[in-house]
């Protein structure tokens, strides 16, 4: 299958794929004797790993990785280490998430402070550049 119908299949266009190969992390394929690339299934399989594994927010070189792992039928050990690195993952989403509700409160708070009239930041005097603190 050309670059296009590869991509399609996938859900990704056509530069992402030439990117992937460009990477090193999607082999090159064949090329026909036109001299377009010639992808085969096992092809639209590692690009549709790549694209799950870059879903899940690894780095580009650490999926080229598991790929590979897999490819060379060392599936368990991908899993494994795919495993260990889901559960790091969902520990920084974890924290993230805590640093967005602690946001999101600060913001409600302002929000609340500034539609009743509240100055509850400081505020530059643009006259007469200086920090006021305006509770």
């Amino acid at each position: 299958m050309k670059v296009s119908e590869l991509a399609r299949h996938a859900g990704v266009s056509p530069a992402a794929v030439r990117f992937y190969e460009a990477e090193g992390i999607l082999p090159s394929p064949a090329r026909s004797p036109n001299g377009y690339r010639d992808y085969g299934e096992a092809d639209l399989c590692r690009l549709r790993l790549l694209v799950s594994l870059r879903g899940l927010g690894l780095e580009l070189s650490e999926c080229g990785r598991l790929a590979e792992l897999c490819r060379s039928g060392q599936c368990e050990v991908m899993e494994r280490q795919l495993l260990k690195r889901v559960g790091e993952r969902r520990e920084a989403v974890a924290k993230a998430r805590a640093e967005l509700d602690h946001l999101d409160q600060e913001l409600q708070q302002l929000q609340r402070g500034l539609s009743q009239g509240q100055r509850s930041l400081p505020v530059i005097c643009a006259d007469e550049r200086r920090l006021v603190h305006a509770s």
